[in-house]
């Protein structure tokens, strides 16, 4: 989070930064005891915050539904906030995806594609398409896309490339708190077969669990902005068709594929022990 400059030649403040270099200087020069009243003075103050977000957060969902909430988290600065409270799920997959849809126009128009094959922590995997046939180097695309994923993805750390036979350069790890998803059993591997669909609840939130040919993925269980229900739907390999209005969805993205619309949310899903698991809320790593 940045503050913007007084002067056009001085660079914007980070805040989050100067807030954890302040701690960690009152910690470390003025003793003991003063360790142990700013640790728990922290505390206290994001006991009050937790609670009453916690609560702003109860009204918001009453009022508007996940659908208001969905919105609202599309922007950064509200989704870090209510993500350092565990009060939304760390998508990193999607988030990743948003950075890199800053660049992808760019790209697009020199013919060339990126493909997120997969997001392990601040690691992100791409496959670059038609690079070759470009005029672009590998090079300064993996720069372009470095630029974008370090400015839009929190804890970013590395790019690879499927072109490339080692990573790109890595970026030193962000000083701001670390979360990582809380995952839950929803249900056993032979409970649905390729091709068919799940609803479960989890802690209130409907959602729609989907087995394709090659991978499980979950999205919220409703259309669009709407609290209609899409269990009810067909899935064509990663294709979701709507049964009330024939909308069509990305299921490993969210996005709205026949024409603009908003997002579904999605949540991070393994599969472990013969477990379905899912991720709704974060813990601090």
């Amino acid at each position: 989070m940045s503050e913007p400059s007084s002067s056009p030649h001085e660079p914007a403040r980070d805040v989050l930064l100067d807030i954890e270099r302040s701690i960690a200087e009152l910690q470390r020069q003025h003793g003991g005891r003063v360790a142990e009243l700013v640790v728990q003075l922290l505390a206290d103050i994001d006991a009050v915050h937790r609670a009453g977000l916690t609560h702003l957060m109860d009204a918001i969902r009453g009022m508007g539904g996940d659908a208001f909430v969905n919105r609202l988290v599309t922007d950064p600065a509200i989704r870090m906030l209510l993500m350092s409270y565990d009060l939304v799920a760390v998508d990193r997959r999607l988030m990743a995806e948003e950075a890199l849809d800053t660049v992808r126009g760019h790209l697009h128009a020199h013919g060339v594609d990126v493909e997120i094959l997969e997001v392990v922590g601040g690691v992100v995997y791409v496959r670059l398409h038609g690079v070759a046939a470009s005029r672009i180097a590998a090079d300064a695309v993996a720069h372009d896309l470095e630029e974008a994923l370090r400015a839009e993805f929190v804890g970013f750390q590395e790019l690879v490339t499927r072109e490339r036979t080692k990573a790109v350069t890595i970026i030193p790890v962000d000083l701001r708190r670390a979360h990582r998803p809380v995952y839950r059993d929803v249900l056993e591997v032979d409970a649905i077969e390729p091709g068919e669909m799940r609803p479960v609840d989890l802690d209130g939130h409907p959602v729609l669990v989907v087995r394709t040919p090659t991978e499980w993925l979950a999205i919220a269980n409703h259309c669009g902005d709407t609290p209609l229900p899409l269990q009810f739907s067909r899935v064509d390999g990663t294709t979701l068709h709507c049964s009330w209005h024939g909308c069509q969805y990305d299921v490993r993205t969210g996005m709205r594929l026949d024409g603009p619309g908003a997002r579904i949310a999605i949540f991070p899903v393994k599969v472990e022990e013969g477990k379905v698991r899912i991720a709704i809320g974060v813990e601090a790593a």
